[in-house]
């Protein structure tokens, strides 16, 4: 609904809140809350707008309009106010305050200086006193914790919906209870003046408020609630940081809302079938019967339908419809439909390409940066460049000369010590080596640490002289320069049914410009799983097949190259590309057939896993090969990939990229293409970090089945995988269960996977199997037993196997109860949950190089030198 709308105004906004309570206590999605503050901030300042919402964002309990505009902070150079009062109006407002701030919604105090990161800045802001008098205002950058630009003034708009000047936390408020309970509620309706509601398919929200609410809450005048039975677990006993407010239907459709029921008199249009005499005699017939026509398109798709009705067509728009003609509009909507005597038609009815408008929300960075993840704790390892490693001891606060100053005490041997000044914090790197080495601790003052620093630089000398002859070799080399874009390719382009995102865009033309120079290109693709790297590497293998060159697709399972082979048979299906697919499924004829095509030269682009990799795979005129997660990959293949990439086109895809080609792409040896924006109607997956609980398991999975959705349940336990399947059994009876393993019969584990594509089990209790992608949009609740014991890029993974189509998706990760986690297990579970932000799988790979450990550059052996310096000032030098 909210795409349709989008279509024909930008003042669309949505409302969503998560639809399950419980959730709401376990843990609140970032995401979901910067759009809801985000259409507050819009629609308190937009005079017409049309907000959309769920059920759960129409029950939401939310501050007055005029509290929440009143409880703005404006502030500009020169105004009075205490640091103090100034710290708790920002905490009152629901900032979280921290030592560094780097991310929106963080405050921190340090003296006379206030750091705070509004909501609706790219930036944080750094507020300096004196005395009582606001002296400088400043952006500053959250990474180097450096200043930008100076401004007058700002505006601190508030980062919570259920504000009240009261719900400030016990250290603000003496012994004041720790939640308050506000003066007066409103809904979202509160924020709109004079307007119409809608309701869509009212007896649904009926049953699904009854399903939701009726169980858990009742409304008593907004003073207190009352729980009428257990649901889940205690929801008293969680720490929750607010009330878990929420209206009754009764409560809020009442008379002083204008409520229309409205069935609008719309009735939709069926798909041709792409055949123009179809489209011809749908037209004529609606003309025929005094209707008139408009259709909405880009304007390369006008062309192509415009030819068929000989220039009996008006070019117009929405403002001057010529009735009873064929109107054409040069607008993207997202469907057709019938009005009255309008026929409105859209690229969806004709060439079932379905509009996708979406804003790109770029304001927020409500996911942690890199150098928010290694933030520095009390004991840490820190690396100072001219002291060596020491441990971080907390801020102190010095006085010099009458003036109190913060500053970072560092420990070294013995009992010296150095303070650096917090703006100076840039100094100093956090330690990270490999996992569970502990550095040695410097002594100041020594020569101990010059030694080993130029101990390690003459070892780099080294690696870097590697470097230098590695790139001279591929320097020298002559690979094929592919001819410019042209129109076949344009077309190419156009087919395809998404827009395209910025950073594909980018992607692509960085890959033309590595494929047309004569050097061979050897470019590393990374982006998070279901965001379209598949596309950009299909628009490479159609540049290069235009050259006449051949392409192989090289995958690393055989589900994964059956997928990425009917994606292309259906992409590439009006261009003349001869396609083959070779895994162990191919009948001995057809891979004799595809053999001999590669041979001749009468196949162009073949699909398959390692089996592509054999002797007896002769292509004609090899000219890009496409690798996908090359480091699923074992030793011997990569050594035989290697051997391409000495004359031929490679392009990698990946994920996450693990470490060691981190790594090389950031220290240039590789090119590296980033894609982070998400795809349009791409949500990001709502994680939850719980102990394992049998009620939460069946909430979860009774939640996923009455959309009618399936469920991956991550086990990776095979010898005791059918025991877990059987509880799962008891808590959900009703379900279609099957089980996946890799010890499976490679046939029964194909056929089960293929069954679970095509519905017919509604639960898939597996290993990581499902690890690489495969893509089943309807598959939208992960759940991950044991999450502790897996790697943070495996996580994310799998995390991404969920939220490939336009619904919520839900990941909960569980652990054993009672079980202490250790410190990393810890740090990764924490991780994968601020990262929900979709596109954080760079991010992703980078942390996890700081808590795998840095391993190996170029060979093992240098893991000591890094250990001895820690990774960062190893890649500084």
């Amino acid at each position: 609904l909210y795409n349709s709308l989008l279509s024909y105004s930008d003042n669309v906004f949505l409302f969503p809140m998560d639809d399950f309570l419980t959730s709401e206590a376990l843990a609140i999605s970032p995401d979901l809350m910067i759009s809801r503050l985000e259409t507050i901030n819009n629609i308190v300042n937009n005079k017409s707008s049309i907000v959309i919402t769920n059920l759960m964002g129409y029950l939401r309990f939310l501050t007055t309009k005029d509290n929440y505009i009143n409880s703005i902070i404006s502030l500009r150079k020169g105004d009075i106010i205490e640091p103090k009062e100034l710290v708790d109006k920002i905490f009152s407002i629901g900032y979280i305050q921290d030592t560094l701030v780097n991310k929106t919604g963080e405050f921190g105090a340090r003296g006379f200086v206030v750091d705070v990161f509004p909501i609706d800045e790219l930036n944080p802001i750094r507020i300096e006193f004196f005395d009582n008098e606001i002296e400088s205002i400043r952006y500053f950058d959250s990474n180097t914790q450096k200043s930008i630009s100076s401004i007058d003034s700002i505006m601190i708009k508030p980062f919570s919906e259920f504000l009240t000047s009261k719900s400030v936390k016990e250290e603000h408020l003496g012994k004041q209870k720790y939640l308050q309970y506000y003066e007066k509620v409103v809904n979202i309706c509160d924020y709109l003046d004079d307007f119409y509601l809608f309701f869509k398919d009212y007896d649904q929200i009926k049953v699904g408020f009854k399903d939701i609410l009726n169980d858990i809450v009742e409304y008593n005048d907004g003073k207190n609630i009352k729980f009428e039975k257990q649901y889940m677990f205690n929801l008293e006993d969680i720490k929750v940081d607010f009330p878990i407010y929420y209206f009754s239907l009764n409560n809020i459709i009442s008379n002083d809302y204008v409520s229309s029921y409205v069935d609008f008199n719309v009735k939709t249009i069926n798909k041709f079938n792409e055949n123009s005499d179809e489209i011809f005699n749908y037209i004529t017939k609606a003309l025929n019967t005094s209707k008139t026509v408009i259709i909405c398109l880009k304007k390369h798709q006008i062309k192509n339908i415009a030819k068929i009705f000989n220039n009996n067509v008006v070019y117009s728009d929405f403002n001057n419809i010529s009735l009873n003609s064929i109107n054409f509009i040069e607008k993207d909507i997202n469907e057709g439909f019938i009005y009255n005597n309008f026929v409105v038609i859209s690229s969806n009815e004709l060439f079932n390409i379905k509009s996708n408008k979406k804003k790109y929300y770029t304001n927020y960075k409500y996911s942690s940066s890199i150098s928010d993840l290694n933030k520095l704790e009390v004991g840490d390892y820190v690396v100072h460049n001219i002291h060596g490693i020491g441990i971080y001891n907390g801020i102190k606060v010095l006085s010099l000369n009458g003036i109190s100053k913060d500053y970072l005490e560092i420990l070294y041997q013995g009992t010296d010590k150095i303070y650096i000044p917090v703006e100076k914090i840039n100094l100093i790197n956090k330690y990270s080596g490999r996992d569970g080495v502990s550095p040695k601790i410097n002594k100041l003052g020594g020569v101990e640490w010059k030694k080993v620093k130029s101990r390690v630089k003459s070892k780099v000398t080294d690696i870097a002289n590697q470097l230098i002859k590695l790139y001279a070799e591929r320097e020298s080399r002559k690979g094929f320069a592919f001819s410019k874009d042209c129109d076949l390719s344009v077309d190419f382009e156009r087919a395809f049914s998404f827009d395209l995102t910025p950073d594909q865009k980018r992607a692509i033309l960085q890959i033309k410009e590595d494929m047309e120079s004569p050097k061979p290109m050897d470019r590393l693709l990374c982006g998070d799983v279901g965001f379209g790297k598949t596309e950009v590497a299909f628009v490479a293998a159609f540049k290069a097949i235009l050259d006449s060159k051949q392409v192989l697709f090289l995958c690393p399972t055989t589900i994964l190259s059956n997928q990425h082979y009917k994606n292309a048979i259906e992409r590439f299906k009006n261009f003349p590309v001869n396609i083959g697919l070779l895994n162990r499924f191919t009948s001995p004829s057809e891979v004799d057939r595809i053999l001999r095509g590669l041979r001749d030269g009468t196949i162009d682009l073949v699909f398959g896993t390692h089996r592509l990799l054999s002797d007896d795979v002769l292509p004609k005129d090899l000219g890009l090969l496409i690798i996908d997660e090359e480091q699923r990959f074992g030793v011997s293949h990569k050594e035989k990939i290697k051997q391409f990439k000495t004359n031929i086109d490679v392009l990698t895809l990946t994920a996450t990229p693990i470490p060691r080609t981190l790594q090389m792409s950031l220290i240039g040896v590789r090119s590296l293409s980033l894609i982070e924006t998400s795809p349009i109607n791409r949500y990001p997956v709502q994680t939850y970090v719980v102990e394992e609980n049998k009620q939460i398991l069946k909430d979860a999975i009774y939640k996923e089945l009455s959309r009618n959705g399936q469920i991956y349940i991550l086990y990776n336990r095979v010898q005791s995988i059918d025991e877990f399947s059987i509880r799962i059994r008891n808590i959900a009876p009703d379900a279609r269960i099957a089980i996946a393993h890799g010890q499976m019969n490679k046939n029964q584990l194909e056929n089960t996977i293929i069954d679970f594509i095509n519905h017919e089990y509604d639960i898939l209790i597996c290993t990581t199997i499902i690890e690489t992608g495969i893509d089943i949009p309807n598959v939208n609740t992960l759940i991950i037993i044991d999450a502790d014991r897996f790697g943070l890029s495996q996580l994310y993974q799998i995390r991404g196997r969920v939220g490939r189509s336009d619904k919520f998706a839900y990941a909960y990760l569980m652990y054993q109860p009672f079980k202490s986690l250790n410190e990393t297990a810890i740090k990764r579970l924490n991780v994968i949950k601020e990262f929900t932000e979709l596109g954080s799988g760079f991010s992703i790979a980078t942390r996890d190089l700081s808590i795998r450990g840095a391993g190996d550059i170029l060979g093992s052996e240098q893991a000591g030198f890094i250990d001895s310096v820690g990774i960062d000032l190893y890649l500084k030098m």
